[in-house]
């Protein structure tokens, strides 16, 4: 996902940086070291607070903005019984993970399939569901019997490599061994 490739955007402003912070500490060695003017000084370095005030403010307005554009339409995941009806559901808004699962006494899971029909075929931590970046993912634990995923429009669902991180989009559906979770 994430990774030190930078698309051209990144390198450019990468180069920028750079470039800015060489021309920073010129202006700091020219303005302590070489000038013997306290006027000077005073202005020079009343400039580069205020350069960094509002590289600070850009930095944040516009982290917040990439925030907003890459939220997640997920809003909960609903598990369906052998029937097609809503058995249990699980709202998405504040969490960044859930664990899936059977709770025992020694561990708790969030996404609880205890007390469901395919509960013997669900192993204690199955799989996990995390929010990284604006997009939701999936993980099969290593499971005794698998994940897996069929997303919308598709006939046929994949099997989960275990171990591996999968993108999920509303509308899929996520098998946990033969129990069903609709992606809403």
């Amino acid at each position: 996902m994430g990774g030190i490739y930078l698309n051209i955007k990144g390198k450019l402003y990468y180069c920028i940086v750079i470039a800015l912070l060489f021309l920073l500490a010129v202006c700091i060695y020219f303005l302590y070291f070489i000038n013997q003017d306290i006027t000077i000084r005073a202005v020079g370095t009343t400039v580069i607070i205020l350069l960094f005030l509002l590289w600070f403010y850009y930095e944040r307005k516009n982290t917040q903005q990439q925030n907003v554009l890459y939220q997640s339409n997920i809003k909960k995941f609903v598990l369906i019984t052998r029937d097609g009806e809503k058995e249990k559901e699980w709202h998405c808004e504040g969490v960044k993970s859930f664990l899936i699962g059977k709770s025992t006494t020694n561990s708790e899971v969030d996404i609880d399939l205890t007390d469901t029909y395919y509960a013997e075929y669900i192993s204690p931590n199955h799989a996990v569901l995390n929010y990284a970046e604006g997009y939701w993912y999936i993980e099969d634990l290593n499971s005794k019997n698998g994940v897996g995923i069929k997303k919308r429009g598709e006939e046929y669902a994949l099997r989960l490599k275990p171990m591996t991180s999968y993108k999920i989009d509303e509308g899929d559906v996520i098998y946990i061994s033969k129990a069903k979770l609709f992606v809403r």
